[in-house]
């Protein structure tokens, strides 16, 4: 259902405006009144004058729009006002109302219901899954201008198998290990030596010795435990380097989870008896996590890049830097994942094609991608448009000349090597771990294998 208030609102605006410009011109130039200018004023004059004002600004304005598109996203908090604003402006130019809809972490299961009633919004933020989970419900863009300006690092991630690309990308996403660089100062540690898992368990041993968590995850969205895992995986599975190179097998559904997965569960469980991790990781909130990077109760978060630009607004004096994901093998390059940042599509079947092409265009504009991708953390998508002068961009790029050749780039793990819909599989496994120390491990890995059984074979 499509609601209208955004466009009766504008509507409200212009009139006022319009009722303002007129009575300013029965205003004297020094600020007298209609009563205190000289009785002599030409009267045909006035009237005129105020004709000119009105065509002006009849000019000037943009005719108003019935339409109100319905735009679905997963920004919250601050990410979603700086989001809301640039659809304000969007609509201030256009005319074209955006009713911006936000369902939080329930964001995957909002969608899955739309898209199973066929009752989906007119665009949506695809978080990852342009080419996989929502193509068959978005418009193909290939015709678009701004088709050309997209860069070649994304492009490949955001088109399908026959070429077609369904999404505007405004960013690039890559994701590796957040820290607070003064508590890292205190307990002696170099991020930049940090290149296998052991080195990364002796820079967790000496924060310890700090009084700080040296790992804190917000557990109470399984979204956080199932990213150590998506960091985890590409280093022991997928990477160029591993030499028993999973890739095949977990995309053919041979892959042997009790093998080639209970490694990964038993590094996580070892942390958690080594004390690396907050004691309240199963209750802990996401904000509780960058809250703590942000103030010093925390020296590491695994997470997205855009951690950084939350926890900068907690506390903007925070000394926050970019780690590389570490390597379980001597020898074996660091890494960063990579993906789909923040991109849009418009479903096939909406009521307002051209209008969602509009904005899709206007999001494209540079002026306005930069915005898209700085407010979320994230690098531009579009060729010639930087934003290196950001706090993100910066450390990130600090972190890549620190590597060099030693650096690779890897698409996100469960979005290239997982059927569709096992994220969340993924952080209900690891949830075994933390329910019980020392004993889930099996049962992590039973868990995540039950799931992918189930979906490899639909």
């Amino acid at each position: 259902m499509k609601r209208h208030a955004k466009k009766l609102t504008a509507l409200l605006c212009t009139a006022a405006m319009s009722a303002a410009l007129l009575s300013g011109c029965s205003s004297g130039g020094d600020g007298q009144t209609a009563d205190q200018a000289p009785a002599a004023q030409d009267e045909e004059s006035k009237t005129e004058a105020a004709a000119q004002t009105a065509d002006s600004a009849e000019q000037t304005a943009q005719p108003a729009s019935d339409v109100v598109l319905e735009l679905e996203t997963t920004w919250t908090g601050e990410m979603l006002e700086g989001l809301q604003q640039i659809m304000d402006d969007f609509t201030a130019e256009t005319g074209i109302g955006v009713e911006v809809i936000s369902p939080g972490d329930d964001y995957e299961n909002v969608m899955k219901t739309r898209m199973a009633s066929g009752d989906l919004p007119d665009l949506w933020e695809t978080h990852g899954w342009s080419t996989t989970r929502y193509s068959e419900y978005l418009t193909p863009l290939n015709d678009e201008p701004w088709v050309s300006h997209v860069k070649e690092s994304i492009k490949k991630t955001v088109t399908d198998s026959q070429g077609n690309i369904y999404v505007v990308p405004l960013s690039i996403d890559p994701a590796s290990i957040c820290y607070n660089k003064d508590i890292f100062d205190e307990a002696g540690v170099d991020a930049t030596t940090i290149r296998t898992w052991a080195d990364f368990e002796a820079a967790c041993d000496k924060l310890l010795t700090t009084g700080k968590v040296p790992v804190y995850v917000g557990g109470k969205s399984v979204n956080n435990i199932a990213n150590l895992f998506e960091v985890m995986a590409p280093g022991f599975l997928t990477n160029e380097d591993v030499p028993d190179n999973q890739g095949a097998a977990l995309l053919d559904g041979s892959f042997d989870w009790e093998a080639n997965w209970t490694p990964l569960a038993q590094m996580l469980d070892g942390w958690q008896q080594k004390g690396y991790f907050n004691k309240d990781i199963l209750t802990a909130s996401d904000d509780a996590s960058i809250q703590a990077l942000a103030n010093g109760d925390g020296a590491i978060v695994i997470s997205g890049n855009h951690t950084i630009t939350q926890a900068l607004s907690y506390n903007p004096d925070a000394r926050l830097g970019i780690m590389a994901i570490p390597s379980p093998n001597e020898g074996g390059k660091v890494y960063v994942s990579s993906g789909e940042g923040s991109c849009y599509g418009i479903w096939k079947d909406t009521e307002y094609p051209e209008e969602s092409r509009k904005l899709l265009e206007y999001l494209a504009r540079d002026d306005v991608s930069v915005k898209v991708a700085t407010i979320n953390g994230k690098i531009p998508a579009m060729e010639g448009v930087t934003n290196d002068n950001e706090y993100v961009t910066k450390e990130f790029n600090i972190m890549m000349n620190a590597f060099g050749d030693d650096l690779l780039y890897v698409n996100y793990f469960d979005r290239e090597f997982l059927p569709s819909g096992m994220w969340n599989d993924m952080g209900v496994a690891g949830n075994e771990i933390f329910m019980n120390p020392g004993k889930g491990i099996e049962k992590c890995v039973e868990t995540i294998k039950t799931a992918y059984d189930e979906k490899i074979s639909q």
